[in-house]
């Protein structure tokens, strides 16, 4: 007797339907894009932060104030704070990797895949919010030295904000109406 040849997890490419073909295309483009965008924005956080004298000059004309005095503690709690959401966006990324696998698995794991991509939209908006909500208190730390009449408690949201606010929250709707529509797949499976 002999026993099955166990299964391969990655698909044959020539043998799929159009359609899933081209869809796997896209979730390798997304996969190599989102890793790609979570590298650029590390490298951009740490390249502002670790340039002490372009962030003091820059970031002293934003709030009005010179930042010459400022010490390094202060620089290093407001890259941490830029990190604590860096981390987030990584594990958004990571989500909608495991997104991008659940597609192209069995229909018995889109349900799996739907979880992901429904963390993936959590953590983003999470980022975000992280990302606009330090920014008073980075103004305040950059600012700490002063005497307490001088420091900055400053808060901007700009259209950039407005449009990463929007597509998270429209990730967040297509993840929940890809699970709503894997749900109904599902009864109409077990129906029929």
């Amino acid at each position: 007797m002999q026993l099955p040849e166990p299964e391969n997890d990655i698909p044959d490419l020539g043998e799929m339907h159009p359609a899933l073909r081209k869809l796997m295309r896209l979730a390798h483009l997304m996969r190599a894009l989102s890793a790609g965008y979570a590298a650029w924005v590390l490298w951009q956080i740490l390249s502002w932060w670790t340039d002490t004298d372009k962030v003091l000059t820059q970031f002293g004309k934003y709030v009005n104030r010179d930042l010459g005095a400022a010490s390094q503690w202060q620089l290093m709690v407001s890259l941490a704070l830029d990190m604590a959401a860096w981390l987030l966006l990584l594990t958004a990324v990571v989500q909608c990797w495991k997104f991008l696998q659940g597609v192209s698995q069995a229909p018995a794991l889109l349900g799996l895949a739907a979880s992901h991509l429904t963390l993936c939209a959590w953590y983003a908006i999470g980022c975000q919010a992280i990302t606009s909500a330090t920014r008073p208190l980075q103004s305040y730390l950059l600012t700490h030295h002063l005497p307490s009449d001088e420091q900055v408690w400053k808060w901007a949201f700009g259209s950039n904000d407005l449009l990463a606010t929007l597509l998270c929250v429209a990730l967040l709707m297509f993840a929940y109406v890809f699970a709503w529509t894997v749900e109904v797949a599902e009864e109409n499976r077990r129906f029929v």
